[in-house]
């Protein structure tokens, strides 16, 4: 039997609450446990897995890939010489495996469309 973890800060309402559940579920469904469940009981997100509280604590901290989206409509994205790009650079020059996918799209679409928009570190 899986321990259900109770995760009180992901309400169903509003829908920003709500989509951090789902986006949770999918993470570790994806990532930790694909036989990961998920309810809502009393107001409260509800994930039933094999992980347990510090197992999930332990799985966002040190073994969670982020997912590689970039949007240029975003500040610091790197795609315009204004930005910020300090956090995308220190993506890129990591040697953690955890951010192989996202170093993938960075290269891909960050770098050649910024040195197109005149880039500059």
């Amino acid at each position: 039997m899986m321990p259900d973890i109770v995760l009180h800060g992901c309400k169903p309402e509003p829908l920003m609450a709500y989509l951090k559940a789902l986006g949770l579920f999918r993470l570790v469904s994806e990532q930790a446990d694909p036989n990961a469940t998920a309810c809502w009981r009393e107001d409260a997100f509800v994930l039933g897995s094999c992980l347990t509280e510090e197992a999930l604590l332990h799985f966002f901290l040190y073994d969670y890939k982020p997912t590689p989206i970039l949007g240029p409509w975003g500040g610091g994205s790197g795609f315009f010489g204004k930005d910020l790009c300090a956090e995308l650079e220190a993506i890129v020059q990591s040697e953690n495996p955890r951010f192989e996918p996202y170093q993938v799209v960075i290269r891909k679409v960050v770098h050649p469309v910024s040195e197109y928009v005149g880039y500059k570190k």
